[in-house]
């Protein structure tokens, strides 16, 4: 038996056919959807980029523990153990963090393929380059003196971004350069090179559709964005991560989702290249293929992003923690699974399916087998989402809860706290962004309180008229995060 697992950074879950979008355009995971099982309700557990990536080769929450952070030697990820049992690990990724040495995330597999040029990687940079990054990008609130100082920062850094892109980006010719083309071709690639006599587990973890939102059509005078064809101004592919108030005009939070949209029919062209040649080579009939994203992203007001673009705040919002997961298993009939399941759920499915349980008894996770047969109606009666040391949340059928931390979240992390503000504001407006847990069965007032069926993204706070709801979520929260605590 194989395993191929497919990470896409970034993709919000309704950004998907198969997740009931009427309007993008998604065949080939929709394809996979038909064949597979759908998981209506997955949440990513601790985001964003690296923790949900430890969740899923280890098994085990981050949320309690810690965020963006290396593996430990204490870590025992899959392939750790998959490094005992004869099987080939190989992994092909464009995902920046995934190839820093200092954050071990390649170790264990036997082949490592990496796409060089993505965000964070310096590859590129000193590159000649024709193309100046601000013609595709917008600075923030320079005007504004009481958030001149970290805007004019997190302008900059978003600047500094494209110089490290751009350089590698000039030389596309068609979308068989867009990253998620290179890192199909190159799985697609493996699979043609593999050693046949011997099981495998592959690894295919694309960037895309991760900001910079530059499909086609932003690069070629004939092509339009096929979701806002009318457009007429600015191309912004990399925008700061800020509140879009002030910043972003109405037009263009709307024709940045549509290039992030646009993003998303490439990504899904690719990937699915890279189905038809797991079909093509007869994989289907024993392979387990395992297709979700990370996370989700912030992208404007409203439902689209609560009033930000990007991940600039630990705001755990159905945009940002619920993500796409879609299974297809050897001799599983397709489906949909409306039941809880988590990031970590992953590690135990492979292991599962391999029939490789005996060294899984550290993983936290469960395995998603039982569901999918149809064996169990449910493996947990929540989810629970967040980021380290910012916010933690629970997700129920009838509710979803957001409890904010009161922790210095300046030293943990001061580059998501204070991307969008200055310390000073920061400070002034503790009440909002900070709260004290407060003793047992409390609820600070600055948490959150949301009816899912009714607010499915969450736009009218209701704690103020449920407070014995809040405080009652907010108990089930902490008692299950101390359970974690224990099992650290």
């Amino acid at each position: 038996m194989n395993v191929i697992v497919i990470v896409a950074d970034s993709w919000q879950f309704n950004y998907l056919g198969c997740y009931g979008n009427d309007w993008i355009q998604t065949p080939n995971i929709d394809a996979l959807a038909a064949e597979g099982v759908v998981f209506e309700n997955a949440y990513a557990e601790g985001c964003p980029t690296v923790p949900t990536r430890r969740a899923l080769l280890t098994g085990r929450y981050t949320l309690p523990y810690g965020g963006w952070a290396p593996l430990s030697s204490k870590d025992t990820t899959i392939t750790d153990i998959l490094w005992h049992e004869g099987m080939i690990r190989a992994m092909v990724s464009d995902t920046s963090p995934m190839q820093l040495p200092r954050f071990g995330y390649s170790r264990s597999f036997d082949q490592v393929h990496f796409i060089r040029g993505q965000e964070f990687d310096h590859f590129y940079r000193s590159d000649p380059c024709t193309l100046n990054p601000d013609d595709y990008h917008k600075p923030a609130f320079f005007d504004d003196p009481a958030r001149a100082g970290q805007e004019k920062l997190a302008s900059l850094y978003c600047r500094r971004e494209l110089m490290d892109y751009l350089p590698q980006r000039q030389r596309w010719t068609s979308d068989e350069d867009q990253m998620a083309a290179k890192v199909c071709q190159k799985a697609v690639e493996w699979l043609e090179q593999r050693d046949r006599t011997r099981p495998f587990l592959l690894w295919v973890d694309s960037f895309d559709p991760h900001e910079p939102w530059d499909p086609p059509s932003v690069w070629s005078p004939e092509l339009k964005c096929p979701y806002d064809p009318d457009y007429q101004g600015k191309e912004i592919i990399n925008p700061v991560p800020t509140y879009v108030d002030g910043y972003l005009t109405e037009q263009e939070q709307h024709h940045i989702r549509m290039l992030y949209a646009e993003k998303i029919t490439v990504t899904d062209k690719w990937l699915g290249k890279l189905l038809d040649k797991i079909r093509e080579e007869g994989l289907f009939e024993d392979t387990l293929v395992v297709f979700l994203s990370d996370h989700g992203q912030p992208l404007g007001n409203g439902e689209h992003g609560h009033g930000i673009i990007r991940k600039c705040r630990p705001w755990p919002y159905e945009e940002l923690v619920h993500i796409p997961l879609v299974v297809r298993c050897p001799g599983l009939k397709p489906g949909r699974v409306s039941a809880f399941v988590q990031t970590v759920d992953v590690a135990p499915t492979i292991m599962d399916f391999l029939g490789v349980t005996e060294r899984t008894g550290h993983m936290q996770g469960q395995s998603l087998l039982p569901l999918m047969r149809g064996d169990a109606g449910r493996i947990r009666d929540f989810a629970i989402a967040g980021y380290y040391n910012f916010s933690w949340s629970i997700i129920t059928e009838e509710w979803s809860y957001i409890h904010w931390l009161d922790d210095k979240h300046f030293n943990e992390n001061p580059m998501k706290a204070a991307a969008a503000v200055g310390l000073g504001e920061y400070q002034e407006r503790a009440d909002i962004w900070t709260c004290t847990p407060g003793s047992e069965g409390e609820t600070p007032e600055s948490d959150e309180l949301y009816a899912r069926q009714a607010d499915p993204f969450q736009l009218n706070n209701l704690i103020e008229k449920n407070p014995d709801t809040a405080s009652q979520l907010n108990q089930q929260l902490r008692e299950f995060m101390l359970t974690l605590k224990t099992q650290q």
